[in-house]
């Protein structure tokens, strides 16, 4: 009787193992796919900052030019 809870517990205990491996498994596949989510998200925020850093560098050409053409007509 002992020798069968003994072998019940082993096979308990590997089906245990298996579960937990699928359930480890499917973590790691979850995670793996919120990581990417996550680097797709930093590529768009990036482009968009590249895009908006762009249009900034322009606007504060233009108005360095405008500066420099009132600081020239003060003289």
């Amino acid at each position: 009787m002992a020798a069968k809870v003994a072998n019940t517990s082993t096979g308990g205990s590997a089906g245990q193992g298996v579960v937990n491996s699928a359930i480890n498994g499917g973590s790691q596949a979850a995670g793996q796919k919120e990581f990417q989510d996550q680097l797709e998200a930093l590529a768009a925020t990036s482009l968009a900052m590249a895009q908006r850093s762009v249009v900034t560098r322009t606007v504060v050409t233009e108005l360095q030019s405008v500066k420099k053409v009132a600081d020239e007509r003060v003289q």
